[in-house]
């Protein structure tokens, strides 16, 4: 997940104050930038929903 930082645009987006706090916790005590963690978390998500559609389409 290696990209060149001047070609990412960025994304503002909005989030729940409880949610960015929690976040902004597990950066911390990663030592990772809060966008780190959550491109990470993002990354993540990704892969575990392109896995489930995967086991989803071999069933049908």
């Amino acid at each position: 997940m290696i990209h060149e930082v001047s070609k990412i645009k960025p994304f503002p987006t909005r989030m729940p104050d409880d949610l960015r706090e929690w976040y902004e916790k597990e950066a911390e005590c990663s030592r990772r930038s809060l966008n780190f963690v959550i491109v990470e978390a993002l990354a993540e998500h990704k892969e575990k929903k392109i896995k489930q559609r995967e086991v989803k389409n071999a069933n049908i």
